[in-house]
This record gives C-alpha cells, sequence and structure tokens, in this order.
C-alpha cells in the first residue's frame, strides 16, 4: 500500500516539535492515575486538567480587573493631588474608588459564579437528591461558595457544630463572611494609602497599588474556585462512600454498635472543626439514611466517643479511625483541635492514620476525586 507524501516547511516542523515538547511537559505534569470509580464522572486526569484551566482562567481574569479598576483612582491622585481643594480632592477621589470598587467586586462576583457553574457541569449536574434538604443540593452549594455566603446552621440529631464558638464570635464571623470579599479589597486599598502617606513617597508609591489589587483579587477568587471545587467533589465523594462503600454487607459483618459509633466519628469531628462545611453534612444525612438512627444522644461528645470506642473490635475500631480521619480532612483542613482529637482516637496508631489523612487530604486538594474514592475504599474495607 503506498504511503502518502507529506511536505512540510522546516521552519513549521520546528516549531511544531517545540510545541509538541510543551504539549508532553504538560503531561508529565499530571499525577492522576486511571483509577475509576464514581459512575458519569470524567476521569481524575480530565478533571485535572479542565479544573486546572477554568481555575487558571479565572485568575487571570480576576488579575486584570483588579489591576484595571485600580486605574483610574491612581490616575487621579496622580494629576489631580495637590491641584484640588482637600474637600473636593478627597470627595472625588472617594466617590471613583467607590464606583470602580462596586464594579470590581461585582465581576468577581460573577467570575466566581460562572466558574462554579462550568466546575458543576464538568463532574455531570445533577437533579435535586430527594433524600437531601434542598439547601444542599448543588445549585445552592455552589452558588454559597462563588457568593461567599455562609452554610446554613442546621440540625440534626442534636448534633451542634457551634456548640464551642461563643455568640459573639459567632455573629462577627458571620458578618465577616457576608462580606469577605469586598471587606479584604477595601483593607487592602485602605492599607496601601496608609503606607504610602506614612512614607511620604505618594506619588511613586501609588502604582504599585495596581499590582497589588490585582494579585489580591486573583488570589481571592483562587480560594473561591478552590473551595467550590472542595464542595463539589465532596458532594460525589460523600455519596460513593454512603452508598457504595458503607454497603448494608458491610455493616452486617460488625456489631450494631457500629450504627452508633459511625454518627459518633462523624459528629465529634464536625464538632471541633465549628462549621457547617456540606461535605459532612451530606455524609452524615446519607450514612444516616441507611444506619436510620432516631434519637439524639449527644453524638457529637469525643470522651463518650472515646469510650465506645474502647468497647469495639480492632476491625470496627479501624473502620471508625478511618471514617473520622475522611470526615476530619472533608472541609480541606485540619484544625488544631481537630488534630488533638484525632491523636486520641487514633490511639497508638497515630502514624498510620495520620499518614492516610494526610494522603486524602492531599487527593481531595488536587481533584483526584476517583483516587479518594479509591484510597476510602480500600482503606474502610481494610480489616485490620
Amino acid at each position: 500500500m503506498p504511503q502518502p507524501k507529506i511536505k512540510t516547511d522546516r521552519v513549521n516542523r520546528l516549531i511544531e516539535a517545540i510545541g509538541v515538547k510543551f504539549f508532553l511537559r504538560f503531561s508529565k505534569k499530571l499525577h492522576a492515575e486511571p483509577i475509576i470509580k464514581l459512575k458519569k464522572i470524567p476521569s481524575d486526569r480530565v478533571l485535572e486538567v479542565v479544573s486546572e484551566n477554568i481555575t487558571l482562567n479565572v485568575v487571570i481574569i480576576a488579575f486584570l480587573i483588579g489591576a484595571l479598576t485600580t486605574v483610574p483612582a491612581v490616575l487621579f491622585e496622580i494629576y489631580y493631588y495637590g491641584v484640588l481643594t482637600p474637600l473636593s480632592y478627597y470627595v472625588m477621589l472617594s466617590v471613583i474608588t467607590v464606583l470602580f470598587l462596586l464594579i470590581e467586586v461585582g465581576v468577581l462576583y460573577w467570575l466566581g459564579m460562572r466558574g462554579a457553574y462550568t466546575l458543576a457541569h464538568l463532574t455531570g449536574y445533577e437533579e435535586e437528591d430527594r433524600g437531601l434538604p434542598p439547601e444542599y443540593d448543588v445549585k445552592k452549594m455552589m452558588v454559597r461558595s462563588a457568593l461567599e455566603i455562609e452554610d446554613p446552621a442546621i440540625e440534626y440529631l442534636g448534633i451542634d457544630p457551634q456548640k464551642y464558638v461563643s455568640g459573639h464570635w459567632l455573629l462577627l464571623r458571620t458578618l465577616l463572611y457576608k462580606a469577605k470579599i469586598m471587606l479584604t479589597t477595601i483593607i487592602a486599598k485602605l492599607l496601601l494609602r496608609k503606607i504610602a502617606m506614612r512614607y511620604g513617597v505618594r506619588m511613586g508609591f501609588v502604582w504599585v497599588a495596581i499590582p497589588v489589587t490585582a494579585i489580591w483579587d486573583a488570589v481571592v477568587m483562587y480560594r473561591v474556585i478552590g473551595d467550590a471545587k472542595l464542595r463539589l467533589f465532596g458532594y460525589h465523594l460523600s455519596k460513593y462512600i454512603a452508598h457504595e462503600i458503607i454497603t448494608d454487607e458491610v455493616l452486617d459483618g460488625y456489631s450494631p454498635d457500629i450504627a452508633e459509633g459511625a454518627i459518633r466519628a462523624i459528629s465529634t469531628i464536625m464538632v471541633l472543626a465549628q462549621n457547617y462545611h456540606p461535605n459532612n453534612v451530606l455524609l452524615l444525612i446519607r450514612l444516616n439514611e441507611k444506619l436510620a438512627i432516631k434519637e439524639e444522644k449527644n453524638y457529637d461528645d469525643l470522651e463518650q466517643f472515646l469510650r465506645l470506642l474502647a468497647t469495639l473490635s480492632p476491625e470496627e475500631q479501624h473502620f471508625l479511625r478511618t471514617l473520622s480521619g475522611i470526615v476530619a480532612v472533608f472541609d480541606g483542613k485540619v484544625k488544631k483541635a481537630e488534630q488533638i482529637a484525632l491523636e486520641q482516637i487514633f490511639g497508638e496508631k497515630r502514624t498510620y492514620y495520620m499518614d492516610f489523612t494526610k494522603r486524602l487530604k492531599s487527593l481531595l486538594l488536587s481533584g483526584h476525586i476517583h483516587q479518594a474514592a479509591h484510597l476510602c475504599e480500600e482503606e474502610m474495607l481494610k480489616r485490620a
């Protein structure tokens, strides 16, 4: 069979060869393994590539918006400082700053919404899960993440994730959370002005406001998209754990106390995390659909959980310790109080379980949901 003759320009071949090297370099940066655990969800490699591109696009646009919306105020300061009367100068500067600040924050919120919307479709958009409260529908979870809205308080089995949070601090935290993007942007701008005025380098220093604001906005949106990814992947992973890993067959292999132990494992860590992160709330509700526990028994008490744990078999202890580690990293971070509690829960094998917890956290934050599911399944079904 004759082979086609292909003619290409030498310069084009050289450019193409360079391009191929960069293409392969991008592939080498992928750390995902070819494991598929969750149905209808793209592989970790696809998730990693696309989610990173979504994040990169959002961050670049946020950087540009931060820079462009700072330019008008900077130019006004340069050309009109010392020219207008102090009152006129500061009134006009305030008007310009507020106007472009509103534009800046509005675009940042829009970027967050657009990024969260795209991520939701990346993993396969689902209709409302009838077994969950409407507040934990994917749409509402993504909107809360994009708009920096605090997660709703939930009453379930008498568990109160904020039992150790003072009322005054809770109110302050709520107010700060609701205006996080705007407050951080305003504070950053005010600090720049303060520094410039203090050291007498106003004219030269005001230009620094442009790159600093741009970087700040990029960092804020990077965190917003990261939180949206964590919530979205946690939504699917909690479903996989509750429905595919902790099956009726698995539970039948343990004593009846394993049901209470599982609720205590989740509740205890949730309280120490001091938040209503949807990943843990979803896992708790979905798992209890299977366990059908209705009685309130102070499930979020660490001492009671430790006493129950001591009465169980080594296999059951391993199961609950693994579950505790999963819950601890489901919100993407482990607080000091959680760390101390985990060391007590893990006991003599704390090094082993801490290593598992760190590996799972790394997989979740990098968006390797299939690998995370595989690790959870492998560890939870392992008999100690």
